[in-house]
């Protein structure tokens, strides 16, 4: 790939810090933008040009989303920082900002896919429980 430099574009891994591939999703950039509102900016790294977005969660810590242009997969990639701690809450937390649940994610890394799952487990039965309780607790005032 040759870098046409009237562009003006900044090396992804120059400018972020998140660049640890740990899952891919179905949406494209277009649908995760109506979903978050976060926008996309072009760059490139050493693979092909690449637009990428940063996802800032509710803990703070960030995600980059990538797209490569002339990538043969659909979706776009999440990408956390290499020294990154609790990946699988970090996707969790992800997904839940954009509205998306572990049914949209066509690959993961496999290092985090267990505890990912487990997560949702957890999660999907605290939600239930909740609802259960919110049920109940209307009924009474009734």
């Amino acid at each position: 790939m040759s870098v046409n430099p009237s562009q003006n574009l900044i090396r992804f891994e120059d400018s972020i810090l998140e660049t640890k591939l740990v899952a891919m999703i179905r949406q494209e950039p277009s649908k995760v933008t109506m979903l978050s509102q976060v926008e996309f900016t072009e760059s490139f790294d050493d693979l092909d040009y690449l637009t990428f977005a940063i996802l800032t969660l509710p803990s703070q810590n960030r995600v980059s989303l990538v797209r490569h242009q002339n990538s043969p997969q659909s979706g776009t990639e999440i990408c956390v920082r290499y020294d990154q701690s609790d990946i699988a809450l970090i996707l969790q937390e992800a997904l839940t900002q954009m509205n998306l649940s572990l049914d949209d994610i066509t690959w993961i890394h496999s290092e985090y896919e267990q505890q990912l799952n487990e997560l949702y487990k957890s999660f999907q039965s605290a939600h239930r429980k909740k609802k259960r309780s919110e049920v109940s607790s209307s009924m009474n005032g009734y």
